[in-house]
């Protein structure tokens, strides 16, 4: 397969490995919520197309924008999605500030504890 600037790509299908797939990957095509704020918080960009599905609708698209910033690029359909990928992996001032972006807004690793020792704190240890 041609990739970016003529680089060869490759396309792998990892199923049960998601974690893994975000850690090896530089930039993600996303029609998904919590899957693209992962992604984001690792501080990576990622490039999404509203659908006339259910759930990722332009509306949801709209408003995953302005929750996770410029770190989400939507673009108008599948066309162009190979030239804002380009665009942005080029770019390394822009893949600076999407890291500090996914910092910003989705924090650092290990919440998930914090958040029960809170919890812990809060209710006395009977949680």
């Amino acid at each position: 397969m041609s990739g970016l600037s003529g680089r060869k790509m490759t396309l792998e299908l990892m199923p049960g490995r998601f974690g893994e797939v975000l850690a090896r990957s530089d930039i993600a095509l996303a029609m998904a919520g919590t899957a693209t704020e992962q992604f984001v918080g690792l501080g990576k960009p990622v490039v999404t197309i509203s659908g006339a599905g259910p759930q990722f609708t332009p509306q949801f698209a709209e408003a995953q924008c302005r929750l996770l910033g410029e770190s989400v690029i939507w673009v108008e359909g599948p066309e162009a999605v190979g030239l804002a990928m380009k665009q942005v992996l080029g770019d390394s001032d822009r893949l600076q500030d999407i890291r500090k972006n996914g910092l910003r807004r989705m924090g650092t690793a290990g919440a998930a504890d914090r958040i029960a020792a809170q919890l812990m704190v809060a209710f006395g240890g009977l949680v």
